[in-house]
């Protein structure tokens, strides 16, 4: 409005703003010219830690907590202040720290169970050898690529975080007695297509014979399966059902300890922390219902099971797959 012929006593009523408010306004105008407010340079407080300083910081924070000296893997707020006061002799308040980290593009995350066994070598001599050869191979035979995992769901609930008041801390009720489990076999695709089978005992070889049988039946053409090297994928009687349908059964193993690589171990972790967290079933015919219904879900959206396998830590192929299969049913 300045400028525009208008009066200050009109813009200041207009905007309701105080008249020697617009006045200030205009003479800061005056002295800028054209350029706007947004130009001028607002001096903040001069950062206590130089940018050769934060720097340093950041490579201690990589390097872990145990490598400079604490007693686990935890970064917390008072560790980091700890560790800027013994560096640099700057004592920092928890809510400078937390403005610290974030600049150097850190947020508090929940870590992931690594087990001690893993070979970080073979992991990474696999996803970057190994891996590219089965896709190579798949595509060339023309093979449907699945990836198979078992898993389980107990009536004890998976906890989640959930919205409540302030001061007032929600409350999950479950029964602390005999746990009610279901055990679960499942193979995705590359595309999305879910195939599964629940069984209310723990899955033996015989179980896991008949869920191959059954892919083998509702999915023409040759197979490529990548699982683990879980005991109950080497039984005598799982080997001899590879040997006889070797023609179109092509079997792969992932990394040992390395759940991360298989696309269907995301689809599980789709089916607890995103369907049912925080759930608890009154019985295991409750708990049968609720599975059953939310697997065959999935199985309708498969654009979700491939977000969710999206997020493993292999490179997924994109097309050339023609998964076509059976809908799972509750094994007997």
């Amino acid at each position: 409005m300045l400028g525009a012929r208008i009066s200050k006593a009109e813009i200041s009523r207009k905007l309701g703003v105080d008249y020697t408010t617009v006045v200030r306004w205009e003479e800061r105008r005056a002295r800028r010219g054209t350029s706007s407010w947004r130009d001028d340079k607002i001096p903040g407080r001069t950062p206590r830690l130089t940018r050769e300083q934060l720097g340093e910081v950041k490579k201690i924070l990589v390097k872990g907590p145990r490598a400079y000296g604490f007693e686990s893997d935890l970064w917390t707020l008072k560790r980091v202040a700890e560790v800027i006061n013994d560096e640099f002799g700057i004592d920092y308040s928890i809510s400078n720290v937390w403005n610290v980290l974030r600049d150097l593009g850190f947020s508090p995350q929940v870590p992931q169970i690594r087990a001690m066994e893993r070979d970080e070598k073979w992991i990474h001599e696999w996803v970057e050898n190994e891996w590219p050869k089965i896709v190579l191979y798949a595509r060339r035979t023309k093979a449907t690529l699945l990836f198979l995992d078992e898993s389980c769901v107990q009536s004890q609930p998976n906890v989640r975080r959930t919205w409540a008041r302030i001061g007032s801390e929600p409350e999950i009720r479950t029964r602390q007695g005999k746990r009610d489990k279901l055990s679960l076999i499942s193979a995705v695709s590359v595309e999305g297509e879910l195939y599964f089978r629940i069984h209310r005992k723990d899955i033996d070889g015989l179980d896991v014979i008949a869920f191959l049988r059954r892919l083998l039946k509702e999915i023409p053409g040759k197979i490529v399966l990548l699982w683990d090297s879980g005991g109950i994928h080497r039984r005598k009687e799982v080997k001899q059902f590879l040997h006889d349908n070797w023609r179109r059964l092509y079997t792969k193993r992932f990394p040992t300890y390395a759940p991360e690589l298989n696309p269907d171990e995301q689809v599980w972790n789709l089916l607890k922390d995103k369907e049912l967290p925080n759930w608890c079933p009154e019985n295991i015919e409750e708990m049968n219902r609720r599975v059953l219904g939310t697997l065959r879900r999935l199985q309708k959206q498969p654009h979700r099971v491939r977000s969710a396998i999206g997020h493993a830590k292999i490179p997924l192929p994109v097309g050339g797959y023609l998964g076509r299969g059976w809908r799972g049913q509750v094994g007997k």
